[in-house]
């Protein structure tokens, strides 16, 4: 386990890289944008293609050449398991704030937050064995 301190350099690296991320994209012009969604066209384990902005967040993070991308959960719901020492990245995900009662807050205006989730390419993972699964 982490100790306290651990944990909070962690975060802190992840703070800076993020920021590094935002910096670079900050930097690429509307066309820019458009043509690394035109090139890449990332799709989710799940045949969600990502947002332009996600596409763009992935491909500032890394010269993979993305494809289809998910969660460490999602690429074993689908049969595929993450290779070991592969590194995620980061993107974006919209989430909508949750009353106490963990009911979903009723307003006129959407008060949508956002958090990062760590997704691999299929290029990091591989077919899980039936005996494995089993």
């Amino acid at each position: 386990m982490l100790s306290e301190e651990q944990k909070q350099q962690k975060r802190q690296e992840k703070k800076e890289k993020i920021i590094r991320i935002r910096k670079t994209l900050s930097e690429m012009t509307e066309e820019q944008r458009r043509a690394v969604a035109d090139k890449f066209g990332i799709v989710t384990v799940e045949g969600h293609l990502l947002t332009a902005h996600n596409q763009c967040f992935l491909v500032a993070q890394s010269q993979i050449n993305f494809t289809i991308v998910g969660g460490f959960q999602q690429w074993k719901k689908a049969g595929r398991s993450v290779r070991k020492g592969e590194h995620g990245f980061l993107i974006l995900v919209p989430s909508k704030l949750k009353q106490a009662d963990n009911s979903e807050m009723m307003s006129d205006e959407e008060d949508v937050h956002f958090f990062t989730a760590t997704v691999f390419d299929i290029s990091q993972t591989e077919v899980i064995a039936k005996s494995e699964a089993a």
